[in-house]
């Protein structure tokens, strides 16, 4: 599919981030926040809440 993404890290720290993460298709928009965890020098997604327009 073709479509322009942004990422912008909303709040971050050593053990965790939460990002913003929005993708414009041609019609719609689906904006993503995902929650990330740091698990051993690992960065894990724990968490993510979508939403369309």
């Amino acid at each position: 599919m073709n479509c322009k993404t942004s990422t912008t890290i909303v709040e971050q720290s050593s053990d965790y981030m939460v990002a913003k993460v929005t993708q414009q298709f041609e019609g719609f928009t689906k904006t993503d926040l995902v929650t990330l965890v740091n698990d051993g020098g690992n960065w894990k997604v724990s968490q993510s809440i979508n939403t369309y327009k």
